[in-house]
Parts: C-alpha cells; sequence; structure tokens
C-alpha cells in the first residue's frame, strides 16, 4: 500500500484529545510512544488520500497549542497487511510543497534553463529532432506551468505570483541567449525544426493539453514528474528559442514563436486547472 505516515510529536497532556479528534477518520493503524515525561509522539497510519484530512483535522484540534507540536507526514511504499481501496491520491499540502520545490527560485534551476536553452539553439541551428530532445530533458519549466494551474483553482495568490515571476524569469533566460545567438550565429529560418516552431497547429495543442494534464496527474500522485517534465519542455522551449534567435538574427517570425508559446503555455494550464479542481471536486465529495 502506498500511503502517509503522520508522525505527531506532542505534549502528552494533549494526546488523548488528538487521538479522539482523528479517531472516526479513514486510519489504517495509529499507536503511540511516550519520548519524555513531558511529551508523546502519535504515529497514524493512514492512505495518501485521507492524510489531508487527518493533517487538518489535527491541525485545528491541537491549534491552541500549534505551537508546542510538530506533524510531520513520510511517504510509505508499503505496508503489511494491505489495505484496499487506496486512491493514490497525495494531500493538498504535499502537492503544494512539490510544486513549490520546482518552482522557487535558485541558482541551479536558471543554470539549468541556459544548458537547456544551449542545447535547443544547437538543435535548432543544425535542424537536429534529437538533439532538441536532450534539450528538454534538463529544461525546468514544468514547476512554475503546473504552479499557475495549482494556484488558479486553490486561489493560492502566493503560489501564483511565485510561479509566474519564475516563468517568466526561465523564459527571458532562453530568449535572451537565444537572441545573443542568433546576433551572432547565421541562422537558416527555413529549417523545418525552425518553421514549424513559428505558426501553430492542432497537434501543438494537443501535445500541449496532453502535457499539463499528464503534469498535474504525476504530481497529483506522488509520482514521478521527470518525463512528464521533458512533455511539458517540448511544448514550451523550442519556441522560446527559436523566437530568440530569429530575433536576434533579424529575421521575421519572431513573434510566431512567442505567439506558439503562449498557446501551448495556456493549454498547459487550462488542462492542468481542468485535473486541480477535478481532484478538489473529489476530494471535497469524499469528505
Amino acid at each position: 500500500m502506498a500511503g502517509r505516515l503522520i508522525e505527531v510529536f506532542l505534549p502528552t497532556g494533549r494526546l488523548e484529545l488528538a487521538r479522539s479528534s482523528v479517531s472516526g477518520l479513514k486510519i489504517t493503524s495509529m499507536w503511540t510512544e511516550r519520548l519524555s515525561e513531558t511529551h508523546s509522539q502519535l504515529h497514524i497510519l493512514t492512505d495518501s488520500a485521507s492524510s489531508e484530512t487527518v493533517t487538518r483535522t489535527l491541525s485545528s484540534t491541537l491549534a491552541d497549542t500549534i505551537d508546542d507540536i510538530r506533524i510531520v507526514c513520510l511517504p510509505v511504499e508499503a505496508s503489511i497487511p494491505e489495505d484496499e481501496g487506496s486512491s493514490g491520491m497525495i494531500s493538498y499540502d504535499e502537492l503544494k510543497q512539490d510544486v513549490v520545490e520546482m518552482t522557487s527560485p535558485s541558482p541551479s534551476t536558471w543554470i539549468l534553463t541556459f544548458l537547456s536553452a544551449v542545447v535547443a539553439a544547437s538543435g535548432l541551428y543544425r535542424n537536429s529532432a534529437t538533439i532538441l530532445i536532450g534539450a528538454m530533458v534538463i529544461a525546468p519549466l514544468l514547476g512554475p506551468s503546473v504552479g499557475l494551474s495549482l494556484s488558479l483553482i486553490h486561489g493560492d495568490r502566493k503560489l501564483l505570483l511565485l510561479s509566474f515571476r519564475e516563468m517568466l524569469v526561465r523564459s527571458a533566460i532562453a530568449v535572451a541567449f537565444s537572441a545573443i545567438l542568433g546576433m551572432l550565429l547565421t541562422v537558416d529560418p527555413t529549417l523545418s525544426e525552425i518553421t514549424s516552431r513559428i505558426q501553430a497547429g492542432p497537434s501543438d495543442i494537443v501535445l500541449a493539453l496532453a502535457s499539463g494534464a499528464a503534469g498535474a496527474i504525476a504530481l497529483c500522485t506522488g509520482g514521478s514528474s521527470t518525463l512528464i517534465g521533458v512533455m511539458v519542455a517540448v511544448a514550451l522551449m523550442p519556441p522560446l528559442v527559436t523566437a530568440g534567435l530569429l530575433w536576434g538574427g533579424g529575421y521575421s517570425g519572431w513573434q510566431g514563436g512567442l505567439s506558439l508559446f503562449s498557446l501551448n503555455l495556456a493549454c498547459i494550464i487550462l488542462s492542468g486547472a481542468i485535473v486541480f479542481a477535478v481532484r478538489k471536486i473529489s476530494r471535497l465529495k469524499g469528505k
């Protein structure tokens, strides 16, 4: 069973209150441990879908002593005996934490964006789809994309601003460096890998919608988002780099690259938001 182990460190005098507050919830197992004369530890094993309800109930019940408690949620890959009926969906708090970690500004993500733009520009310059795929592997664009979707559905203004700012910064890095390369290199604007990135078609919309939905589902289930991040980057990074190369080289058509990027990003945000909205509705009905 893939689930969650919730560890609650609290004063011993609040132990019974905490136990009784969650006794009616969907819990696989619960046990306690005495840590000292004044503090104890409450262990709660539950499924991924119920972990959010459990943690919020505990926080609400122990609100008056919140400064003296600590709630830690740990992933559980397996538990014996197995608990049937787990949906595999992680809590909103865990989901938001994962998104924030991928979206938070850091020199490493900016460097990865720069390196991805380098490789993508090389792939466009050589008209090589293989090199372009390599660039997508390291492009860190999944976090800001799904962050925008998640923040819109849950009305999280702080996450919205963080995601928007990081998407803007990472996009600007890719365009700026590509424009510099466009000034230094002689780019052939008729290459197939370039012309396919300056005009939108039905296949681009389908790819972007699928990428956004897949990214949201991967994060909701706590699965690996590495391959999904490649799909999102395929829809976003090549149009950005194409726009930069053409703009720097003084060629027309760079506006088409930015338009395709904007369209793909909108589709990714839309499909991701739909997944998060369905998830939110289903979780509310399940309470």
